[in-house]
């Protein structure tokens, strides 16, 4: 459904990079990290727009009758190259596993070590099998289980932030 692919979309939007990656780059970078973060946003929001109106543009329905689409058809049907798409479809395939899932499993071993104790291998265990539980259902289990959890993640992730920055309201000019 509409929501189910606005939620898996979400789903990979906040989380780890809002909370681990915003805290080290100001960290690392001082408060002019944040400008930066501003428009490498703006520069990434002006990109995801013609991706994604290209990958409606030359979308297409597969066997079962679904839409499918992405960089991997609009090289192939827009450019004609179908050599350059099969190259991408891999390099996006190896990225997948380090891009995100690592650093997001990471986080959570770290965090649960640090807070309860936990090794990070029993996490990384736990992590991973739920992930195999929601990935072995295809397409349509992660748009039903990201319909469900997304929601209250984005409404978690609000309230936290509201309670910080109420809790510590006499940090906020400096």
């Amino acid at each position: 459904t509409p929501f189910q692919a606005v939620s898996t979309a979400l789903s990979a939007t906040v989380g780890t990079g809002n909370i681990a990656g915003v805290a080290t780059a100001i960290t690392s970078g001082g408060p002019g990290a944040v400008f930066w973060m501003w428009f490498a946003a703006i520069i990434g929001m002006t990109t995801k727009f013609a991706e994604v109106t290209l990958s409606v543009a030359y979308r297409e329905k597969n066997a079962a009758g679904e839409w499918a689409g992405g960089p991997m058809y609009y090289i192939n049907n827009g450019l004609g190259t179908k050599w350059l798409a099969v190259i991408f479809a891999a390099f996006g395939a190896l990225a997948a596993f380090g891009i995100g899932s690592m650093t997001q499993a990471n986080s959570i071993a770290a965090a649960m070590e640090q807070s309860f104790g936990i090794p990070p291998l029993v996490m990384g265990l736990i992590v991973a099998a739920a992930a195999a539980i929601i990935l072995i259902g295809g397409i349509k289990r992660i748009g039903q289980f990201a319909e469900k959890i997304v929601p209250f993640m984005a409404l978690a992730y609000i309230a936290g932030a509201l309670i910080i920055l109420i809790l510590e309201a006499d940090q906020i000019p400096r």
